[in-house]
């Protein structure tokens, strides 16, 4: 067990890792703020350094121990001397960098980074301390390595990426540094880096683990996040804009079918709406069809129908179990990020070690191709109310492609949809999973792998394509709340609208509207929608379901009772901060 040393993570400018703590969020927002400087907490060093205490007398001759004293992959087989075990590791790192494509962002690498150090300083890993030092250095003195996207396996663990990182710590490869690319040896010299010098388990300890594909997923999960909660202040937008009903998301009902992703769905959106002048009571839209029922001789064909279409109506059962996923995938993913992933590990208070598969990525792999489906189920729904707006058959008094002056001579906004179509597409292509995909190799020894940073690549890809259909579908609902009435907005489409409108003004006329696509997206990544409306009605939307901490359901007749605090793990995921 290792033990748990309680410190705050990040705070001011300073991230401090202890290997047990680190969330998603300071993970994230550590790796994209290039002033925040990382540490390690100082009671992890002394079992840094026993571990690797333990790794020298080992590596003596005393055990046979994988990647110690002995070859890797497919000539596992081949025992090593003692002092080849310098020569080795850095041949075992030259060996696995062989990623190509073009190269991830230095925001993701730096990411990878964080993670990887937080995994090491558990101290079971056999790194030497100096040489998780200069690990740390290359980290605050902004040493970013090169790492080219396509090519990992994601069994064992981040082969390549991680190579790409640990050749530069050595001196070879290359880095970029201050805007510029450098040999990885003139990087380090001109930060004022020591390389290191590997020794038995260093370079499998560097390069033998899940941190890129985690750092990714953590990256792609922190975004689908704010994306899914920006997703309801538009949706509520666009159910005021359609004069859809807004009884369909009252609490009492999503009690009675139980899910937490859909009763926090229903209480955002309910919140959402609230003070709107837009939306239709179905229980006055009753009593004025009950009289038309009574008068009326022979069928009768309504002008307002009962009922709003599935995209509207069913807004909660579509989106809340992408809620769910999204929360199953943060509580794996912070396990992982606060994990030992390598292999062996060492255990210096019980003088052993134990050989294992922890460097395997299918606890990411899996996650992040639901992230890519239940994200996708977002542009679909977001596409559909899209389509409404474009139909004015369906959009409730609503000009045809919400093109209201010169109809015809000008063409609204048509041309917006077959952009969001065709994104569309695209998810769901990228929804063919990559965790059941593996192709063995290394002479049948890796002989199944996860392809776990092809899952958050993947993953990554739709959550861009759902920030362009959202952003299209917050102009459709801005450009109808003008021809409605924007003082009938709730206060929270008011301040969506006011949002949209900042970027483009209501269309008049026809004109090329790529570039406010393009920043309505970007604005919706950032998170700065979800800011602004949870500013305005001081409440904070929620992720998933977590006001109650026990449910009953009755099964079968019998009762099965649920702690929905169970499955909310770990900290940093309550409804607070992005991952509220």
């Amino acid at each position: 067990v290792v033990p748990v040393v309680v410190c705050p993570m990040l705070t001011d400018n300073k991230l401090v890792l202890n290997g047990t703590s680190l969330s998603i969020e300071d993970l994230v927002t550590a790796g994209r703020r290039w002033d925040v400087t990382v540490e390690v907490h100082p009671d992890c060093w002394d079992k840094i350094a026993r571990c690797r205490a333990l790794v020298d007398k080992y590596a003596a001759g005393e055990k046979c121990i994988y990647g110690v004293n002995t070859s890797c992959g497919g000539l596992v087989n081949y025992l090593l001397p003692k002092e080849s075990d310098h020569e080795f590791q850095q041949n075992l790192v030259r060996c696995v960098t062989t990623q190509v494509g073009p190269l991830l962002p230095d925001e993701l690498v730096r990411t990878t980074m964080i993670a990887r150090t937080n995994s090491l300083c558990r101290g079971l890993s056999g790194i030497k301390p100096e040489n998780l030092r200069i690990y740390i250095d290359m980290i605050n003195k902004h040493v970013v390595p090169c790492i080219p996207q396509l090519g990992s396996l994601g069994a064992s663990g981040d082969l390549g990426p991680l190579g790409c990182i640990a050749a530069v710590a050595f001196g070879e490869w290359k880095a970029h540094f201050k805007g510029e690319e450098f040999s990885g040896k003139d990087a380090m010299e001109k930060a004022g880096i020591p390389v290191m010098h590997l020794n038995a388990k260093e370079g499998l300890s560097l390069i033998n683990g899940t941190s890129c594909m985690v750092a990714m997923a953590c990256s792609v999960l922190y975004d689908a996040v704010i994306t899914v909660k920006t997703a309801d202040v538009i949706a509520a937008t666009s159910i005021q804009a359609l004069c859809g009903r807004s009884n369909p998301f009252d609490l009492r009902v999503h009690a009675q079918k139980y899910h937490p992703g859909q009763f926090a769905t229903a209480r955002n959106l309910g919140i959402l709406l609230k003070g709107n002048a837009l939306t239709i009571d179905e229980q006055e839209l009753s009593n004025s069809l009950a009289d038309v029922l009574r008068r009326m001789q022979g069928v009768k064909v309504s002008d307002i129908p009962m009922e709003d279409s599935y995209s509207i109506r069913c807004t909660p059962q579509v989106i809340g179990p992408t809620r769910d996923a999204l929360h199953y995938a943060c509580s794996a993913l912070e396990r992982e990020i606060n994990s030992s992933n390598d292999n062996p590990l060492i255990f210096p208070d019980e003088d052993t070690f134990i050989h294992n598969g922890h460097f395997h990525g299918q606890c990411i792999s899996l996650p992040m191709d639901q992230v890519a489906s239940a994200m996708t189920v977002v542009g679909v729904i977001s596409d559909r109310r899209i389509d409404r707006f474009m139909d004015s058959d369906h959009s409730v008094g609503l000009p045809p492609f919400l093109c209201r002056e010169k109809t015809g001579i000008r063409m609204g906004l048509m041309g917006g949809q077959f952009m969001t179509s065709s994104l569309v597409a695209e998810c769901r292509t990228l929804c063919v999973p990559a965790s059941i995909q593996s192709v063995p190799s290394t002479a049948d020894f890796q002989d199944i792998v996860s392809f776990g940073l092809i899952a958050g690549r993947k993953a990554r890809d739709v959550v861009r394509n759902v920030c362009y259909i959202l952003a299209f579908e917050a102009l459709c609902a801005a450009q109808a709340a003008d021809m409605r009435g924007v003082e009938r907005l709730s206060k929270s489409g008011k301040v969506l609208y006011d949002a949209v409108r900042e970027t483009i003004p209501y269309m008049k006329e026809d004109a090329v509207y790529i570039d406010a696509l393009e920043t309505l997206a970007t604005r919706i990544r950032s998170g700065e929608f979800v800011r602004r409306v949870e500013d305005a009605l001081g409440e904070k939307l929620w992720l998933v379901d977590e006001s109650r901490s026990q449910k009953e359901f009755i099964i079968h007749g019998t009762f099965l009772s649920l702690s929905v605090s169970a499955l909310h793990v770990s900290q940093g995921m309550g409804n607070s901060g992005v991952f509220g």
